[in-house]
């Protein structure tokens, strides 16, 4: 297998606001969350709840007796808000994200369930046209194949964010959800443990996904996405198959291309969709060295480390993994997990000298980023600190206009061609440190 140079820094290629997709399964990365945590008054929690479950109650149809039993020693948890409110000073490295995702352990654990649910997942795989590959590699990330659940009472921790004002609608109607999944005889409260966000099952389901896709996958009357690996598997492909998993393709692949053709590089990281055959035409190639194939099928350019990094052409499925999750580096774990469970082979990938010392950049500097091309009006979104494809779209903008030598960002009015580093300057849209340090003539 070909090697490729991959330096580090996650992207999340999304919006920059982020919310809870009324399909995702997960909750997605949390952005805006203010770090102060308001005082808990147990006079308004209780005032609240009682309002809340006459709402469920009148509105909602849910029985009286699932009210009781779901609420019976409810308890406001102030960690589920530390957490809800918590930002990460540092993005994870791709290294570390790699690593972690691919390490031989979870493949090679990933390959012992592909034998020991050989039948169920053969009969997932035909009926819901998903590979069994696929579905292993979300079991694995989500819960590694169901050793890492959560431990909150799911009631408690939707409670406590249903209460709590930052986004109280989005999580009382999760509650709202999951007493229905209560009401419906599924599962009883005390089964219900997850995360502290409410997701919960070997998939990490979010009640409302559950209601909307979770299926019983041994026709036993019920539906337990805990400790029932047939509901749990059914489930998960009834969902990528829902919302429209293509059994004909791939997610994508690495591929090559050149490191100085801007031409190919205005579409790495545009989010634009052009046909497997364009990309052929500008000469992107595969690994072995052959241009990919001449087919219609719509394909899109991701470089998660710019212009230094790898480069992966990813398909209409891929777009479905970020339904599920919207991480590039997670959706890409995902196929290569998922390659690697079929082909038992980890990919190799060359690594830059002292990789393992490397940082990725700091919440606070994507800030002034985004702040600096506010400031030359290319940049119209709120500076979070977490990029997407609004800040991407905008860095490419700014390379471009390093590349014409407008007045705006070359002093000297003339084209700046590269950085400092002397690393050639490429509209990749990535936020690099040689883009930080020509920003702020550093």
């Amino acid at each position: 297998m070909k090697k490729i140079l991959i330096i580090t820094c996650l992207v999340i290629f999304s919006s920059i606001k982020i919310v809870y997709s009324q399909n995702a399964p997960a909750l997605k990365e949390l952005t805006e969350a203010p770090e102060e945590i308001e005082g808990y008054n147990a006079k308004e929690f209780n005032e609240w709840l009682e309002d809340f479950k006459e709402k469920a109650r009148k509105k909602y149809k849910i029985s009286q007796k699932t009210l009781d039993t779901a609420f019976k020693n409810i308890k406001y948890n102030p960690k589920v808000i530390k957490s809800d409110r918590k930002q990460p000073e540092f993005m994870r490295t791709f290294w570390k994200y790699f690593d972690s995702a691919l390490k031989p352990e979870r493949v090679a654990d990933g390959r012992i369930m592909l034998k020991k649910y050989k039948t169920l997942l053969k009969n997932v795989s035909e009926k819901y046209g998903v590979p069994k590959e696929i579905i292993v590699a979300f079991w694995g990330m989500e819960t590694y194949y169901g050793k890492i659940l959560g431990n909150y009472n799911i009631i408690d921790s939707l409670t406590t964010l249903a209460f709590d004002p930052r986004r109280t609608d989005f999580f009382s109607s999760e509650l709202i959800q999951a007493l229905k999944i209560i009401d419906a005889g599924h599962m009883k409260p005390s089964q219900m443990i997850g995360s502290w966000a409410g997701a919960f099952g070997n998939f990490q389901f979010l009640p409302s996904t559950f209601n909307r896709y979770a299926v019983d996958g041994d026709g036993d009357g019920k539906i337990n996405l805990i400790s029932n690996i047939s509901d749990a598997m059914h489930s998960a492909g009834n969902y990528l198959s829902k919302m429209g998993w293509d059994k004909k393709y791939r997610w994508g692949r690495p591929v090559l291309i050149a490191k100085d053709d801007k031409k190919i590089w205005e579409y790495v990281n545009s989010n634009e969709w052009e046909p497997l055959s364009f990309f052929r035409s500008l000469g992107v190639k595969q690994l072995d060295g052959n241009l990919v194939a001449n087919k219609d099928i719509k394909a899109s350019l991701i470089a998660p480390n710019g212009v230094e990094g790898p480069v992966f052409i990813v398909y209409n499925n891929f777009k479905l993994i970020m339904n599920w999750n919207a991480s590039t580096n997670y959706a890409l774990s995902i196929g290569l997990l998922s390659d690697a469970l079929k082909t038992d082979t980890i990919p190799i990938f060359d690594r830059p000298e002292n990789w393992d010392k490397m940082q990725a950049m700091s919440t606070n500097q994507i800030r002034q980023i985004q702040e600096k091309l506010a400031s030359l009006d290319i940049y119209d979104s709120k500076a979070t600190g977490l990029y997407g494809k609004k800040t991407m779209k905008a860095i490419k903008k700014y390379q471009k206009k390093l590349l014409d030598g407008d007045e705006d960002v070359s002093k000297t009015g003339k084209e700046i061609t590269f950085y400092k580093s002397g690393k050639p300057v490429i509209p990749d849209g990535y936020p690099s440190f040689d883009l930080y340090e020509q920003m702020f003539d550093k």
